[in-house]
């Protein structure tokens, strides 16, 4: 199960980008869009862990870790959760790819791209 983090309404011009984004995947590795890919538009973290637990995700992908909401502290502690439920997560512009064995990149990582951010 793949889940992609959008932080846009599902009628936006980017949710549908998202959508198409995931159709070579999809043929490649014979999945299916509804079944296999969510997406979600979540902003509250706490739901957005329920659906990693709900859906059983492996992957948990956002364009930036800038699209979060939230406060480098919370971003990092989401990320940190994902990673404890080996669940792998992928920030596509950030070039990030964590795993369960990368937990302790987590905070600086998060914390560097926020202080370029300023």
């Amino acid at each position: 199960m793949i889940i992609s983090y959008i932080d846009s309404d599902i009628n936006s011009i980017q949710y549908q980008q998202r959508e198409e984004s995931f159709s070579p995947i999809t043929d490649i590795f014979f999945l299916e869009k509804d079944k296999d890919i969510k997406i979600i538009t979540e902003r509250n973290p706490i739901i957005i862990r329920d659906l990693i637990l709900y859906y059983k995700a492996d992957y948990f992908i956002v364009d930036s870790i800038r699209d979060f909401p939230f406060s480098p502290t919370s971003i990092s502690e989401l990320i940190i959760f994902i990673l404890n439920h080996n669940c792998i997560f992928i920030s596509k512009n950030d070039s990030i790819e964590y795993d369960k064995n990368h937990i302790i990149d987590v905070y600086p990582k998060v914390f560097e791209i926020f202080r370029d951010k300023i």
